[in-house]
C-alpha cells in the first residue's frame, strides 16, 4: 500500500514545483517560459489523475488527508494564477481600447446603436 501512496505523493509534489515554476515565470516577462511552465503543469496534472485512478482499480485509497490538503492548495494556487491572468487580460483590453479606439461607423448601422434608436425600437 505504500508504493501506490508515494507515487501519489511524488505526482503532488511534482505538481506543487510545477506551480511554483508557473509562479516564478508569470513574474517574469518572458511568454515562452510561462508556456513551457503552463504546459508541464498539464502534464503533471494528467499523471496525478492517472496515478489516483491505477491507485483506486487496485482497491487502495491513494489520497491520505495530509495529500488532500495539498492538493486543495494547488487548487486555490492555479485558481489565483488564473485570476491573475484574467486581470492581465482585462488591464491589456483596456489600454489597447483608450490607445487604439474602434473607428465609428460611417454608414447606417452606427445609427442603430444610439440610445435614441434604441429607445424607438423598443416600441416597434
Amino acid at each position: 500500500m505504500t508504493a501506490p501512496l508515494q507515487t501519489v505523493d511524488a505526482c503532488v509534489a511534482r505538481i506543487e514545483a510545477d506551480l511554483d515554476a508557473l509562479d516564478h515565470a508569470l513574474a517574469g516577462t518572458d511568454p515562452a517560459a510561462i508556456t513551457q511552465c503552463s504546459q508541464a503543469l498539464q502534464q503533471g496534472l494528467t499523471e496525478a489523475v492517472a496515478c489516483i485512478r491505477q491507485a483506486a482499480q487496485r482497491g487502495q485509497a491513494p489520497l491520505a488527508p495530509q495529500l488532500q490538503a495539498r492538493l486543495a492548495l494547488a487548487q486555490t494556487r492555479v485558481q489565483q494564477q488564473w485570476a491573475a491572468a484574467h486581470r492581465a487580460t482585462v488591464s491589456v483590453d483596456r489600454v489597447l481600447g483608450i490607445l487604439l479606439p474602434r473607428e465609428e461607423a460611417d454608414t447606417y448601422t452606427g445609427l442603430a446603436a444610439t440610445p435614441v434608436n434604441k429607445a424607438l425600437n423598443a416600441y416597434r
